[in-house]
C-alpha cells in the first residue's frame, strides 16, 4: 500500500525537475553559442593571439556554467524531494487515520491487503489481517457486483446495531505490483438515517373503514333492544380492538366506522391477520346470526384525502366479495384477509327495480347494443346474454351477441337460440362487432367482472360505453370504468340477477321461449340443478321463468354428454388423487373439455370426506383449473391465488406456460397456504 501510494509523488518529482530543467538552460544556450561563433571569426581572421583569449574566456565560463548548473539542479531535485515526500506522507496519513472504515482487498479472491484502524475495530479483526478473505470476517459478503461495474454494495451491511453503506473505487495495478485487480471498499454508517427513515415509515397514518354487513338482518331476527346491545357490544369490542395500538376510532353512522391508526400498527394487524373478523363473530342474534364486518384500509397514500379514498374504494371490494373480511388498498394493488363466510343476501325487490330502470334509459339512450360474456362461454353467461338481447329488442334497439363459435362450452344453446326466427345474425364474432360499432354503441359484460377474462379484451378497450352484470366476487383486476355496474355476489348466478331486473322492464309475455330456456338452464348450471347457493330468490326467478315459457325438457337436453364425454368424465373421477385427506385433485393429460372438467369436479363432491374437489386438464396452450366445495372450503380464495377466481363453492383459474404436473404443484403448494392462512 505504501508503495502505491508513493508511485504519485514521485512521478511529480520527475515532471516537476524536467520543468526545472527547462527554465535553468533555456537562456544560456544562445549565449554560449553567440561567444563561439566570435571565436571562430577570429581565428579565421588570423588574430591569433586575440583569438586564444577569447577560446580561453569561453571554456572557463562553460565549465564555471556546468558546474554551477549541476549544483543547482542537486538542490531543486533535495527540494523537490522533500515536497514529494511530505505529499506522500499526508496522503498515507489521510488513508490510515480516515474516520470511515477502509480496507483495500483483491476483487477476484476478496483477499484483504490493508486496512485501517476503523475498519479493524469495525470488524473485531486482529490487527494484521493480511491475506485474510473477508468473507471471513463477514459472512456472505461477495465482490461480484465490483465485477459488474458498480461502485455501490445493492443492499445495506448490518454489523452489531450499524448499517453500512459500501461503496467502491478500483485501483489499477502497476505492472510487478499485486498482478490483480484491486478495490477500496469505504464503509459509511448510515445507521442513524436508517433509523430515521424506519421512523418515519413506522408513523405513516392508515386509514380504515369499518361497516357491519349484516346490521339490518341482525335487526330482523329479534327487537330493536336486542340489536342496540349488539351494536353496543361491538362498540365496546372495536374500541377495544384500535386502542391497543393507539389508534382512534368514531361511529359515524349506525352500522359504520372510521379509523386511524399508524403503518407499524398496521403491520402487527396484518400478521395477526385481522382476527377481529372472528371476534365479532361471537356476537349472535337471538336466531343464531352470526355478525360480521367489511373492514376497508387505505395506505401508502400521500394525503389524508386520499388515503380515505383507498379505504373506500378497499371498503366497497370487501362488500362485493360478500363481505367478512378485510380489504387493504395500496397505491399498486389490493390485498385480502378473510372471507370465509358465505355472502349476506342484501338486494330489494326496491334496488332491483331501481337498477332496471337506470339500465333501462341506459339502454334508450345507445344506438346499438352488444353483450359478451367470459371465455369458453358457459350456460349462464350465454343465457344471461340471451336476456339482455330481449330487454334491448322491448326498447327497439339492435342487440348482438359476441362469441366464439370455436371455443365455448354452449354449442347445443346456440344451436337452439339460432332455431329461433328473431336470433338470425345475433350472434357475432368479436371482428364484427368492431367493425359494427359507434360512439353510441353499448356493450353489456355479463357473468365476469375482470377485464382480462372477458370473451375479447380487445372489444371490450374499444367500447367507451359500458356496463356490468355480474354475480362473482369482485377481484383486484375488475372492469372500473363501467357506466353501470350491477353486481351481487350473493345471487345464484347472472340469469337470476338478468331475470328478476327484467320483471321490470317487459311485459311477461316479450320474452321468448327460447330465452327463457337458456336464462333457466344457466340458473341450473351454477345451483347444480338448486342445490348449492340456492335462495327464496333463486326459486322467484326460476318460476319467472317457467311462467314465461321455459321448457324444463329442453333445458334437460342441454345438459346431455355424449359417449365420449361420459367416459373422460368418468376417467377424471378415477383418477384423483387426494390431499390431506379432503381435497380431490384430478388431472388429465390430455385435452378435456371444460364442461366435463366441471362436472367431473362436481362428481368428486358426491364422495364422502371430500370438501374440495379440482380437476386439471391442458386446454389451448394453457391448464385450466376447475374447483368445487360444498362450502366448508373456500375455493374462491385458492384460485385466486393462482391468478384465478369465482364463488366460495365454486371457481377456476387458468395457468399459461405450465406443464401439468407444475400446475398440480402450483396447486398443492396453494392448498397448503391456504390452510396455513385459515
Amino acid at each position: 500500500m505504501t508503495h502505491r501510494i508513493a508511485a504519485v509523488p514521485e512521478r511529480i518529482r520527475q515532471i516537476m525537475e524536467k520543468k526545472i530543467a527547462r527554465m535553468l538552460n533555456s537562456g544560456f544556450k544562445i549565449y554560449f553559442a553567440a561567444l563561439f561563433l566570435f571565436t571562430a571569426v577570429t581565428f579565421y581572421l588570423r588574430a591569433w593571439w586575440f583569438a586564444g583569449a577569447e577560446l580561453a574566456v569561453f571554456i572557463i565560463l562553460f565549465a564555471f556554467y556546468l558546474r554551477s548548473a549541476r549544483s543547482r539542479r542537486n538542490a531543486m531535485a533535495k527540494y523537490v524531494e522533500s515536497l514529494t515526500s511530505s505529499a506522500g506522507t499526508v496522503s498515507n496519513d489521510s488513508l490510515v487515520s480516515m474516520p470511515i472504515p477502509v480496507v483495500l482487498l483483491r476483487v477476484n479472491s476478496g483477499e484483504i491487503i490493508w486496512c485501517n484502524e476503523c475498519f479493524i475495530a469495525l470488524t473485531d479483526c486482529p490487527p494484521h489481517t493480511y491475506g485474510v478473505d473477508i468473507s471471513t470476517l463477514i459472512p456472505g459478503f461477495d465482490l461480484h457486483w465490483i465485477l459488474d461495474g458498480k461502485t455501490q454494495y445493492p443492499e445495506l451491511i448490518v454489523i452489531g446495531d450499524r448499517y453500512f453503506d459500501i461503496r467502491a473505487a478500483l485501483v489499477h495495478p502497476e505492472a510487478g505490483e499485486y498482478q490483480t485487480l484491486c478495490a477500496a471498499l469505504y464503509w459509511i454508517d448510515c445507521t442513524e438515517e436508517i433509523r430515521l427513515h424506519t421512523a418515519l415509515e413506522d408513523g405513516r397514518q392508515v386509514v380504515g373503514e369499518i361497516i357491519c354487513d349484516n346490521y339490518e338482518e341482525l335487526g330482523k331476527s329479534g327487537n330493536e333492544s336486542t340489536r342496540a346491545t349488539l351494536i353496543a357490544e361491538l362498540d365496546d369490542m372495536l374500541n377495544a380492538w384500535i386502542g391497543t395500538y393507539s389508534g382512534i376510532l368514531r361511529k359515524t353512522d349506525r352500522d359504520k366506522y372510521v379509523f386511524v391508526i399508524h403503518e407499524k400498527d398496521y403491520r402487527a394487524l396484518a400478521e395477526k391477520k385481522f382476527q377481529i373478523l372472528d371476534q365479532v363473530k361471537k356476537l349472535t342474534a337471538p336466531n343464531g346470526m352470526a355478525m360480521t364486518l367489511s373492514i376497508g384500509i387505505g395506505r401508502e397514500g400521500a394525503t389524508l384525502a386520499e388515503l380515505d379514498h383507498f379505504a373506500r374504494l378497499a371498503v366497497d371490494m370487501a362488500l362485493s366479495r360478500g363481505g367478512d373480511q378485510t380489504v387493504v388498498r395500496s397505491k399498486v394493488n389490493f390485498e385480502f384477509f378473510g372471507g370465509m363466510t358465505h355472502e349476506v343476501e342484501k338486494r330489494t325487490k326496491v334496488k332491483t327495480r331501481l337498477m332496471a330502470n337506470v339500465f333501462k334509459n341506459l339502454l334508450a339512450d345507445s344506438s346499438t347494443i352488444y353483450v359478451m360474456g367470459h371465455k369458453i362461454a358457459d350456460l349462464d353467461s350465454l343465457g344471461g346474454a340471451a336476456g339482455i338481447v330481449c330487454a334491448a329488442r322491448k326498447c327497439g334497439k339492435k342487440a348482438s351477441i359476441v362469441i366464439d363459435r370455436s371455443l365455448n362450452n354452449v354449442g347445443s344453446l346456440i344451436e337452439l337460440l339460432e332455431s329461433h326466427p328473431d336470433y338470425a345474425g345475433v350472434l357475432i364474432s368479436a371482428d364484427q362487432a368492431i367493425i359494427e360499432m359507434d360512439q353510441k354503441s353499448l356493450l353489456v359484460v355479463v357473468d365476469t367482472n375482470r377485464p382480462n377474462y372477458v370473451e375479447n379484451q380487445s372489444l371490450l378497450e374499444s367500447f367507451n360505453r359500458v356496463a356490468v352484470i355480474d354475480h362473482h366476487r369482485r377481484a383486484a383486476d375488475y372492469i372500473s370504468n363501467a357506466l353501470l355496474n350491477v353486481h351481487e355476489p350473493a345471487a345464484s348466478s347472472v340469469c337470476e340477477l338478468i331475470a328478476e331486473m327484467l320483471q321490470y322492464i317487459i311485459d311477461p309475455g316479450d320474452l321468448l321461449r327460447v330465452e327463457a330456456s337458456a336464462m333457466l338452464a344457466g340458473i341450473m348450471l351454477d345451483t347444480k340443478s338448486f342445490a348449492l347457493k340456492t335462495g327464496s330468490r333463486t326459486f322467484e326467478a326460476a318460476a319467472y321463468l317457467r311462467r314465461a315459457g321455459a321448457d324444463s325438457v329442453e333445458v334437460k337436453r342441454l345438459f346431455q354428454n355424449d359417449m365420449a364425454n361420459y367416459i373422460a368424465r368418468a376417467e377424471l373421477v378415477k383418477r384423483a388423487e387426494f390431499v390431506d385427506g379432503i381435497y380431490a385433485i384430478s388431472a388429465s393429460d390430455q385435452p378435456v373439455d371444460r364442461a366435463v372438467a366441471a362436472q367431473a369436479a362436481d362428481d368428486l363432491m358426491n364422495i364422502t370426506g371430500v370438501a374440495g374437489s379440482f380437476v386439471l386438464s391442458p386446454f389451448g396452450g394453457a391448464i385450466n383449473i376447475s374447483a368445487r366445495s360444498l362450502g366448508r372450503v373456500n375455493v374462491q380464495l385458492i384460485m385466486e391465488k393462482l391468478g384465478g377466481g369465482g364463488h366460495f363453492t365454486t371457481a377456476g383459474a387458468q395457468l399459461q406456460g405450465k406443464t401439468l404436473q407444475e400446475a398440480v404443484n402450483l396447486l398443492k403448494d396453494a392448498i397448503m397456504l391456504y390452510n396455513y392462512e385459515q
